[in-house]
């Protein structure tokens, strides 16, 4: 299971501003002026904080004090966490017109305070955030309002169900999760550096995304990093960017929408997987030398639903066609749709990963037709500025190769059986005579 924002092992958020003053000035005396603190707290804070990260951080001398390996690793996590509470309050506060000392208010929150407020988002209301949290309603309901007070806006409001949080409070709460993620990055990525853990990695993985590619992947991670721990998830395409705003995922592998991406996340392309059509290999269609717009229009479609790309390049096909076809199942499920097309005389759509690599274990065929719909790209998704770990790169450079690898091998399979060709377009006898060679294969 990935931690839980509301995790109490995370090191306690007083401790790392005052390893981050204390890393910042070079001395526990200058970071505690900065901080209004007395010398001998802070370094009482500091030795908590290595007891909690279990190694040690600063090397102090009378000259002042300099973060070891781990305590570089561990503050430039701490530097992009305050950073990123700061922003998020910051733009919070331009929203609703109010001004705060960003920095300050930063370096005041509590765990408990930020702990407190992810569980009201999290769990509905505040009885329900209290019950989960085995404490009594009115010591959270405390907290919470000094932590409202303290930011100046509204985070809460009254509700049937009791005390909620508003859409501030909501997306202050997404804000403050991805923050501490870095917090859980650190500790990886010093545990790593010991040699005491690998760290994790925790993905989503978009339907069509072929799943033989990640499995090679994984499997040539696990040989070469036994002790790293894998978590995917596969969910639709609104489903996974919001475990990825959250931090709940680290990254979405996937087809990309481009244009319709919000800018607070960033695509990157791995591979072209167009779009082509099926059917079951016994269909008259797939020993067809030619296929006219006639031919498409009157066979049995199984779609997939409104919203998904496949569903937007079927449309595309079907707009050509002189009839709008017959569709005879509507399914979001590959496992059905292939297990269907294996049963009937229907055509779908699929990627031509997907046709080519045989993932659902159905005799399918791709078909000799050309859809009108522009190229499929099979990318990773992440958020806007996100600094991935060790592991984390290692595993998606495995990825990147295995999708080169899988674009190559589908590329060469569609040109040997000569598989997209478009509508209509008549064949040369040499063409026709290639085609028959390759389906006999």
């Amino acid at each position: 299971m990935t931690m839980s924002s509301t995790d109490p092992q995370r090191p306690h958020l007083r401790r790392l501003v005052m390893f981050d003053a204390v890393m910042r000035s070079g001395s526990t005396g200058a970071a505690a002026r900065q901080l209004g603190l007395s010398q001998p707290a802070v370094s009482d804070a500091l030795s908590k904080l290595e007891a909690e990260t279990g190694t040690r951080l600063l090397d102090r001398g009378t000259a002042g004090s300099v973060g070891t390996e781990a305590g570089k690793l561990l503050h430039r996590r701490v530097a992009r966490m305050l950073r990123q509470i700061e922003q998020g309050i910051a733009h919070i506060g331009e929203a609703n017109a109010t001004a705060v000392d960003t920095r300050a208010v930063t370096r005041l929150l509590t765990t408990t305070q930020i702990r407190y407020h992810i569980a009201i988002t999290e769990h509905g209301s505040f009885r329900a955030a209290a019950r989960h949290l085995c404490i009594a309603e009115p010591t959270l309901h405390r907290t919470a309002r000094d932590f409202e007070s303290g930011l100046r806006v509204s985070l809460y409001r009254r509700h049937l169900r009791g005390m909620v949080a508003t859409e501030i409070g909501t997306h202050l709460a997404m804000i403050l999760r991805v923050a501490l993620r870095e917090i859980d990055q650190a500790l990886a990525e010093i545990a790593n550096a010991q040699g005491l853990a690998e760290g994790r990695i925790s993905f989503g993985c978009l339907p069509m995304m072929p799943k033989q590619l990640l499995a090679r992947a994984i499997g040539r991670m696990l040989r070469l990093h036994p002790r790293v721990e894998i978590e995917m998830e596969e969910g639709s395409h609104r489903y996974l960017m919001g475990t990825l705003r959250n931090g709940t995922a680290d990254f979405v592998i996937g087809a990309l929408r481009g244009n319709g991406l919000a800018p607070d996340l960033i695509e990157t392309a791995l591979f072209e997987d167009p779009y082509v059509i099926v059917a079951r290999s016994a269909h008259r269609l797939a020993r067809a030398a030619r296929i006219e717009d006639a031919d498409l229009a009157r066979q049995r479609w199984i779609i997939p639903p409104r919203g998904m790309p496949r569903h937007a390049a079927l449309q595309a096909l079907f707009a050509q066609l002189p009839k709008r076809p017959s569709a005879v199942l509507e399914t979001s499920s590959l496992a059905m749709m292939t297990t269907a097309l294996a049963e009937s005389d229907c055509l779908s759509v699929l990627s031509r990963s997907q046709a080519f690599t045989r993932e659902f274990n159905a005799d399918i065929a791709v078909l000799p037709v050309d859809v009108p719909w522009p190229k499929r790209l099979v990318g990773t998704t992440t958020r806007a500025g996100w600094l991935p770990t060790h592991i984390q790169r290692r595993f998606l450079t495995l990825v990147r190769q295995e999708c080169r690898s899988m674009a190559s091998a589908t590329s060469r399979s569609a040109e040997d059986r000569d598989a997209v060709v478009p509508v209509n377009r008549s064949r040369s006898a040499a063409e026709r005579s290639a085609y028959r060679s390759a389906l006999s294969r």
